[in-house]
């Protein structure tokens, strides 16, 4: 989203993109994960509006306050991933600007603090690794994908079939 965001030629039709696809994929979403969280494309359609709000001031305060209210947004709207999902959006987006061991560091500390403290899931621990692979990025603008929007919905069905043949199995034993 970060590099999305920086790159996007348009980010009103970007940020449509994604909330259509956020709105298509929803019902989907719900029926396959029996969740009444918003689906991940609305952290980034919130996370988009943050970083466009956060590009208008310059001091790392004036940021972080737009970054927390953004946070509280999403935990207030119930959106996957919450303020953590936006805390990461806004840590990606200070890529170029932080030296490299000074970001990693920021990336570790606040992934161990807020997995460790709020979400506890064990196997999410995993993304301090991401903060490794990251600068591996070139910094070039890459293909479109807008074969994503179409991706997105599509694989929540395939989860969804899967999901159905799975408990169907099991629950009418032969």
């Amino acid at each position: 989203m970060a590099k999305g965001e920086k790159h996007t030629q348009n980010v009103y039709r970007y940020g449509s993109r994604l909330l259509i696809t956020a709105i298509i994929s929803q019902p989907i979403y719900s029926v396959v994960f029996q969740s009444l969280s918003l689906n991940i494309l609305y952290t980034l359609v919130l996370g988009l509006v943050m970083l466009r709000l956060v590009r208008h001031y310059s001091q790392l305060w004036q940021q972080l306050i737009i970054t927390g209210l953004s946070a509280a947004v999403a935990e207030s709207l119930g959106v996957e991933y919450g303020a953590y999902g936006i805390g990461v959006i806004f840590l990606m987006s200070l890529t170029d600007k932080l030296k490299p061991r000074v970001w990693l560091l920021c990336w570790c500390i606040f992934n161990f603090i807020l997995l460790t403290l709020f979400i506890g899931n064990i196997f999410q621990h995993w993304a301090i690794l991401a903060g490794f692979i990251v600068f591996q990025f070139n910094g070039k603008q890459g293909p479109r994908a807008r074969w994503f929007y179409l991706f997105y919905p599509a694989h929540l069905i395939i989860l969804g079939i899967i999901n159905y043949l799975i408990h169907s199995r099991y629950s009418n034993p032969l």
